[in-house]
């Protein structure tokens, strides 16, 4: 069986749709029950590693709607038996079924900074370009829920396919490692980590009223705030100019995008894990930080709470209060400290790529079968 995965909207930059693709991909070639290819865009390699093809035409929504016959055309030619989509709008293709993972649903929120033509194509298209795809993969409860509760896609071709945590993000002990980070980053206080891409459904914003309100606070006072991340200039001088008017500008650090190594040290040397997302759809940083016992403090929007289950510190979204509660909470010392981050550890067990790949294997010969 050969199945043909759309790869084309990545660009080579860290995303949680990489760290998928990436992980199952690895996953698929150590089974070795599929053969899986990549479509990818012409000179990029967003999947070292991983058979990929280049495919041009599908990085714009335009383009991809577009594509169909094109698309068809080169699956006949290269002999797949399912087309798998993780981007939308789906093109129109009649040679092999597809099947469409979906993340999230937040270009649909108003309060998640998506575009307005989006959020409109959204309302009145996409129930009817769902129904293109043979089977709907969520990546979450969560986001099945959602796809369900606003009948965009009939229940029995829907099936959920966690996310796990990033291979090779470990616990780094070293630390020499960790005082080379601190120094390069010119900190000499105890900091809490918010990992990006720094896009307007991540909330940077909150982050920093968060800082400032933690820090008005005696236990909190030496706390700094490291974003990790990508982040674009226009961003990042309106990130600095609002550290600046919350008076925390001195302990806001953003470091850019991280190798899986850095982002073991970084994420090793943090107090917490701090994110203030409302519709994340399944939240793999979460993950990363309960594996290397680093607390999780977070907003419950999306699937955060599934995810992460009582292993974290949750607020309800719009709670700066709470969150900053809950920050506190998870960076003093103690037993209940303690108890919930044996809690995350045994939640971080519950997500394997090795089992998300044998499920997904699963919904493509099922797939083949329509």
């Amino acid at each position: 069986m050969k199945v043909i995965v759309d790869a084309t909207t990545l660009d080579g930059k860290p995303s949680g749709a990489t760290t998928r693709l990436a992980a199952l991909g690895l996953a698929h070639q150590a089974r070795g029950a599929v053969d899986v290819e990549y479509l990818v865009r012409p000179d990029s390699d967003p999947l070292p590693g991983l058979p990929c093809l280049a495919f041009d035409g599908m990085e714009t929504p335009f383009r991809r709607a577009m594509a169909g016959s094109r698309l068809d055309h080169f699956l006949v030619e290269r002999g797949a038996d399912v087309f798998c989509a993780g981007a939308l709008p789906l093109p129109k293709i009649k040679s092999v079924p597809t099947v469409l993972t979906m993340h999230d649903l937040r270009f649909l929120s108003p309060d998640a900074g998506q575009g307005l033509l989006r959020r409109l194509w959204g309302v009145t298209n996409l129930r009817r370009n769902l129904g293109r795809a043979s089977r709907v993969v969520a990546v979450s409860e969560t986001t099945a829920g959602m796809l369900l509760e606003r009948q965009l896609v009939k229940k029995k071709s829907l099936v959920v396919v966690p996310n796990a945590g990033t291979p090779g993000v470990e616990r780094v002990l070293d630390v020499h490692e960790i005082g080379s980070f601190r120094r390069h980053a010119d900190l000499s206080t105890r900091y809490v980590l918010a990992l990006g891409p720094a896009e307007p459904h991540k909330r940077v914003e909150d982050l920093l009223e968060l800082l400032a309100a933690v820090r008005s606070h005696e236990a909190g006072e030496d706390l700094a705030l490291v974003l990790a991340g990508r982040v674009d200039m226009r961003r990042a001088f309106a990130y600095a100019r609002l550290a600046e008017r919350l008076h925390v500008a001195s302990a806001f650090r953003m470091v850019g995008v991280l190798s899986k190594h850095e982002l073991s040290v970084v994420l090793s040397g943090a107090d917490a894990f701090v994110s203030a997302a409302r519709h994340e759809g399944f939240a793999i940083p979460l993950v990363d930080a309960q594996r290397l016992a680093v607390p999780v403090v977070a907003v419950s929007g999306g699937a955060v709470a599934e995810v992460a289950g009582d292993g974290a510190w949750l607020a309800e979204p719009g709670d700066l209060a709470g969150l900053a509660a809950a920050l506190l909470d998870a960076t003093t010392p103690g037993d209940l400290r303690e108890a919930r981050l044996r809690a995350g550890l045994r939640r971080a067990e519950k997500w394997s790529w090795e089992r998300s790949a044998v499920e997904l294997e699963s919904v493509w010969k099922d797939a083949r079968k329509t």
